[in-house]
């Protein structure tokens, strides 16, 4: 295994703002309540989260539960319908067994699962099997009702929901972008089509270095308001007006794939004019609602109150097992009598059947050889016949559809990715589909 250089965000002494910083070892797990993050009124200044310094560590650790406290956020409702049960495994049930568990922790040892849990900084831990709590598990002040940031597992909602303007009709997986939104016209996307932005190759040129304060995303993280501005800022205001600014190519479209958070907001901006309808009404009405969630999800808004449809995305553990799980089952929810479909089966089915290996690793990832990234979402198929939503700081959702196994993890992990810890959740993966 190749191990990533350990770069952890701190808040720079000069500044006070976040800064890439590197490391010799990671810091010890402790939690937002250890390390006395928001506790007293006032807060002491040194322990205050702010928009300013949510991204630093520690202080993600009491950030990413807090999300919609922090920035302009809008509410993704789940609706007056029923919710989809998630029982809990009875005594007299098998289910899964999770004792023995020996994970290789990436370095030549192994850990077991409740090391595992703790040294990858989970918050909260949830296994499904045939729609059923195998475990469940909460740390660092979480809970069934918490909802905690996805980031781009937010990029496969966003798939979901265009691929459901497909199935309608209002657009076509090789639609030319500018068919919907002209004002593209004047970019490096106007040879683009829906298909490419879907897959991520649409050839853009970007840099999604989270290592580098110079890179393209944090530029971009600026201009959708993740972050505050700087004093000296010259940049863009707002997700689409950051879009109308990429001039560059890389490559041709539809020739290579290269993960970047922007084109899934292009993505977004293409699939509203195409519907008519906002981000968030559309994941609401058409996924989070039907689906049967049993809390209400929230997105961070950009100063223009657009969606941050590529991460803003926070959620409970228990919605985002019962969104894996859904799409696992070709779109259908319940059980016998109370069975219905909510996502049309081809909509489902094509996120989950993933695609051809890119060449060498699943976009040049190291630690991800034969993975897809097809239709908003990294694939495993081809590896172990799986689908994962991924985000970053340790956000999971491993979804095996033919074992109807689904493991929802969230964290907050103090490296920007997840490369770091990849070969220990394949680990647990592949043991957890071995005692099903």
């Amino acid at each position: 295994m190749l191990t990533p250089k350990l770069v952890v965000t701190l808040v720079s002494p000069e500044t006070g703002r976040p800064r890439p910083t590197v490391l010799e070892a990671l810091p010890e797990p402790l939690t937002a309540a250890e390390h006395g993050l928001m506790v007293g009124v006032p807060v002491p200044a040194d322990k205050r989260v702010h928009h300013g310094n949510w991204t630093a560590w520690p202080n993600i650790r009491w950030a990413l539960t807090h999300m919609d406290e922090l920035r302009a956020s809008g509410r993704i409702s789940r609706g007056p319908g029923p919710v989809d049960p998630l029982p809990p495994t009875e005594s007299a049930e098998t289910g899964i067994d999770l004792d023995g568990l020996a994970i290789d922790n990436g370095s030549g040892g192994a850990w077991t699962l409740d090391e595992m849990l703790y040294r990858t900084y989970t918050d909260a831990f949830l296994v499904l099997h045939r729609g059923r709590v195998v475990d469940e598990r909460y740390f660092n002040g979480m809970g069934s009702s918490t909802r905690h940031g996805m980031f781009s597992m937010t990029k496969t909602v966003t798939g979901v929901l265009a691929l459901l303007a497909v199935e309608d009709g209002a657009m076509g997986l090789d639609d030319p972008v500018v068919d919907h939104v002209p004002e593209l016209a004047d970019t490096a996307y106007a040879p683009t089509t829906v298909r490419n932005l879907l897959d991520m190759t649409d050839g853009i040129r970007f840099v999604e270095d989270y290592a580098d304060n110079g890179s393209d995303i944090h530029r971009y993280a600026v201009a959708m308001a993740f972050t505050p501005v700087p004093e000296d800022w010259d940049g863009p205001d707002g997700i689409h007006e950051a879009i109308l600014g990429f001039q560059a190519r890389s490559e041709v479209p539809g020739e290579a794939f290269l993960y970047k958070s922007v084109t899934t907001d292009v993505l977004a901006w293409v699939t509203a004019r195409a519907t008519g309808r906002r981000w968030i009404d559309g994941v609401s009405e058409g996924i989070w609602g039907p689906m049967g969630a049993e809390e209400d999800a929230m997105v961070i808004l950009d100063n223009h109150g657009i969606a941050v449809s590529s991460g803003g995305m926070s959620c409970t553990v228990r919605d985002l097992a019962r969104f894996g799980r859904m799409l696992g089952r070709s779109g259908r929810v319940g059980e016998g009598a109370d069975e219905r479909q909510v996502i049309p089966t081809p909509v489902a089915d094509d996120l989950v059947a993933g695609g051809e290996p890119y060449p060498g690793s699943g976009g040049g990832y190291p630690t991800r050889e034969g993975w897809t990234f097809h239709r908003q979402c990294w694939n495993l198929q081809g590896v172990m016949g799986a689908f994962m939503p991924m985000g970053v700081h340790g956000q999971r959702l491993f979804c095996h559809p033919g074992k109807d196994l689904v493991v929802a993890k969230f964290g907050s992990h103090p490296v920007t990715g997840n490369v770091f810890t990849d070969v220990t959740h394949e680990s647990l993966y592949r043991q957890l589909l071995e005692r099903c």
